[in-house]
């Protein structure tokens, strides 16, 4: 209903849910991709959180689904979250349509958000291609909190 307003035009998507880390499957992601489809809506996909998620539990890229929703989207995503690099201040914004990079370079450059950090590219370069230990040890160690959290309030 909400996005059948015709003031409705874009549809921010959490993926998965931050701060509850709720991972949306592939199913949820298109029944929201069809709804915004047939709305006009494009989607934003907030991604930052991708790699924070518990064994069992798979996230799907919402463009990965369809070349529809490439189409009809953006992914944000950085490595700041799961390799803790937010300091470096360095992000992705994946867009397949040409005229949507080119509004997205036009806003980052109007704001003057544009330069890269030459040692976030390197640091992200590192973390992507050799920091899956890590990853895999932060998620444990996010795991265990959490199950001490539910034994704590239990």
């Amino acid at each position: 209903a909400k996005a059948a307003d015709p003031k409705a035009k874009i549809l921010l998507l959490c993926n998965p849910h931050n701060p509850v880390g709720r991972v949306w499957t592939p199913e949820e992601l298109r029944h929201i991709g069809d709804i915004c489809l047939c709305n006009g809506v494009f989607v934003v996909a907030d991604e930052i959180h991708c790699e924070l998620t518990y064994e069992g539990h798979d996230y799907t890229p919402f463009a990965s689904l369809s070349e529809r929703f490439q189409q009809n989207s953006v992914t944000c995503i950085s490595p700041s979250k799961a390799f803790n690099l937010a300091g470096l201040q360095i992000a992705n914004i994946v867009a397949l349509d040409e005229e949507v990079r080119r509004r997205i370079d036009r806003a980052i450059n109007i704001n003057e958000v544009c330069d890269v950090n030459p040692f976030g590219v390197i640091a992200t370069i590192a973390a992507y291609n050799e920091g899956g230990e890590w990853l895999d040890a932060l998620r444990k160690y996010l795991r265990g909190n959490y199950e001490y959290l539910c034994h704590f309030f239990a």
